[in-house]
């Protein structure tokens, strides 16, 4: 979540994000063992506290991918130690190497955002919509809408909203993220509003054309 992003004022969406954080909530369905990966149709299992995308089909391609954004939306400043892991585990070495490095120069240079999670700050992300743009056995291209919501007690609480577009590659039995972007297009944001008794929604949503929302279940 980029400094230059945190711009949106925060809306009642954000009591969403607070109720799914103390659920301990994975995408998709709960998580499972490598031990019970061969008896259980489950698209994400968990490694070392990482959820991984560890089926071979169009639905594991985007459960890993709901996973992936969120917690690294999620962690990149608020967690570093979660964020290498989350790197170390799911992402394509090079990929990898380059969020590291931008996540720790977005934390040099953000220092009021650093200051306010030391302070007690929170943020969590989730993922509103997704569409698979493209699927093989090999690699996957998709489109994501995600929310970023971020409250403190030295902060006002703010949202963002992102249309990211994301490549995963399928590798040792596993989805990797080998790309990953915030794409130009101006994205929509959740919200109410009434002209003349209806509801108009903003031209902007029709970047969301063909999305379908995630499954959120309980970890367990």
């Amino acid at each position: 979540m980029t400094a230059q992003a945190r711009t949106v004022a925060f809306a009642t969406a954000a009591i969403l994000a607070v109720l799914l954080l103390g659920a301990g909530v994975l995408i998709g369905r709960g998580s499972v063992s490598s031990a019970q990966r061969s008896s259980t149709t489950n698209p994400i299992a968990l490694v070392n506290g990482v959820p991984v995308g560890v089926a071979d089909t169009p639905a594991g391609a985007i459960a890993a991918n709901d996973n992936y954004l969120a917690t690294e939306a999620q962690t990149d400043e608020q967690d570093p130690k979660v964020f290498a892991t989350l790197v170390a585990t799911v992402f394509t070495p090079a990929t990898g190497q380059l969020s590291l490095q931008e996540a720790a120069q977005l934390r040099s240079s953000d220092t009021t955002l650093t200051s306010a999670y030391a302070a007690g700050a929170r943020a969590l992300a989730v993922v509103g919509a997704r569409r698979l743009d493209s699927y093989s056995r090999q690699r996957a291209t998709l489109t994501t809408w995600v929310g970023a919501f971020l409250w403190g007690p030295t902060l006002a609480p703010e949202q963002t909203w992102n249309l990211i577009n994301s490549t995963l590659v399928w590798r040792d039995g596993r989805w990797l993220l080998a790309q990953l972007h915030i794409d130009t297009t101006a994205a929509p944001v959740p919200s109410i509003v009434y002209v003349d008794g209806d509801n108009n929604t903003a031209a902007a949503f029709n970047a969301l054309n063909g999305m379908t929302a995630p499954f959120y279940g309980t970890a367990g």
